[in-house]
């Protein structure tokens, strides 16, 4: 049975790279995630927009729920926006229903214009029913208007 052999000096020298390149890589993963789930660096927090279109695709989902929505644009051509929020468990402690959503409805959403183009962080939902979603972080409520 043939083992390692500590004693080469190829083998001696390699050793500072099996503990500094995992740590390397990990790093890097970590930074990926962070940048990954940091709202200010995807989102643009200083300014809101607005916009009104059909539910195409709906996904209460951890880490990120999202929609998809049909928004006309203002030359008249069907676009697809993509409206992140946060996890189904945090909508679900801040009172979001889920089945007031469905395929096909119409909705307003007010948010954070995302550094992509057609991307939203959802601040602020109305449903053609009256009812307004508000969620700022993960502090969420709901109210309905009269």
């Amino acid at each position: 049975m043939r083992t390692a052999n500590h004693t080469n000096p190829i083998c001696r020298g390699l050793r500072p790279y099996t503990t500094a390149v995992p740590l390397f890589a990990a790093t890097l993963l970590a930074a990926g995630a962070f940048a990954h789930h940091s709202v200010p660096v995807n989102f643009d927090t200083a300014r809101d927009i607005s916009i009104t279109g059909v539910l195409t695709e709906i996904k209460w989902l951890n880490p990120h729920s999202h929609f998809r929505m049909d928004v006309t644009n203002d030359h008249g051509s069907t676009v697809e926006w993509l409206v992140e929020m946060g996890a189904i468990n945090t909508m679900r402690r801040a009172g979001f229903q889920t089945e007031q959503f469905s395929l096909g409805q119409l909705v307003t959403i007010t948010g954070w214009p995302g550094r992509r183009d057609r991307v939203v962080y959802l601040n602020r939902a109305l449903i053609e029913d009256g009812t307004e979603l508000l969620c700022l972080g993960a502090r969420c409520n709901l109210t309905e208007e009269d």
